[in-house]
């Protein structure tokens, strides 16, 4: 993931298909965010970037607790 997410390297020079699969995974937000703050620059769509990684946590928290509960009544 971390090849894919603009890590080493910004997403952009990747081929298109990469920068699309790119696009669906949460450390590519967290970078955009992120690489904007170290440059001490202000990140664009930060607010788009800080609800997808909302949505990931929230979508993460609601599995956590479905497979808790289904544990619980074994």
């Amino acid at each position: 993931m971390s090849l894919l997410c603009g890590v080493f390297f910004p997403v952009e020079q990747l081929p298109e298909l990469f920068q699309t699969i790119a696009a669906f995974l949460p450390l590519t937000h967290a970078v955009a965010i992120a690489r904007p703050l170290l440059l001490g620059q202000g990140p664009a769509d930060a607010a788009l970037h800080a609800l997808v990684l909302l949505a990931y946590a929230a979508a993460g928290f609601y599995a956590a607790v479905i497979l808790f509960r289904r544990r619980l009544l074994k």
